[in-house]
């Protein structure tokens, strides 16, 4: 009789570890390691999460766990392991995930291969497409007025375009921030015209951070 109910115990000893065990996994399987915003439409947002594309609406909930509460033109309020924070598309990396040891930003193609993203210039956020083929950053006249840059004493220099040669001002910008890598002191170009339409992140910042393509991205690393 004590062996049977002896080997009773250790089924249910053994039952028991296994419950145990597939309850110490759960919370294994649901933590993100990493979550990425990526783009802001209205009252959606599009994330990175653990590599996976998601698109989720104010109120819903991503299969890996994370929440969006809330989201507005600035930044999308997320709710991950009871913890509630903001990221922007400045700052889209969520900073009690496991945080690589150097900033990058990852950036897809458009349907014609450009790499475009959101940079802040001088603390105000601008539009740019990636150009490996210009020498610094390039911005037109309404642009740089906009932004507040003082051309009085910047150096005039004239430059070729598709358009003909024209007037352009070589200037310095006090820092140039994608996600979470800022470049200070970097030299742009300020033509005076409206040409390019989109502000050109060439090398000037470029050339500052380590940059390669991985199936199809493109990816950005600060170097410190």
């Amino acid at each position: 009789m004590s062996k049977g109910i002896e080997e009773r115990n250790r089924g249910v000893r053994r039952g028991l570890g296994i419950v145990l065990a597939g309850f110490f996994l759960i919370p294994l399987q649901t933590i993100a390691q990493d979550v990425r915003l990526q783009a802001i439409f209205g009252s959606s947002a599009m994330f990175e999460i653990e590599g996976n594309k998601r698109l989720l609406k104010s109120g819903k909930t991503s299969p890996e766990g994370v929440k969006l509460v809330s989201v507005t033109s600035d930044y999308a309020l997320i709710e991950m392991n009871g913890r509630e924070q903001r990221l922007s598309l400045a700052a889209p990396v969520a900073a009690s995930y496991a945080k690589v040891s150097k900033a990058e930003v990852r950036l897809n193609p458009d349907s014609r291969g450009h790499y475009s993203t959101t940079a802040w210039i001088n603390g105000r956020r601008v539009p740019v497409m990636v150009d490996t083929g210009a020498t610094s950053i390039a911005l037109n006249y309404p642009m740089a007025k906009s932004l507040g840059l003082d051309l009085s004493r910047a150096k005039p220099v004239t430059v070729s375009t598709a358009s003909g040669v024209e007037q352009a001002y070589h200037i310095q910008l006090s820092s140039v921030t994608i996600g979470g890598i800022t470049v200070h002191n970097v030299e742009a170009t300020v033509l005076g015209s409206d040409f390019p339409r989109v502000t050109l992140l060439g090398n000037s910042f470029l050339s500052r951070v380590d940059m390669q393509q991985q199936d199809g991205l493109l990816l950005l690393r600060a170097r410190n």
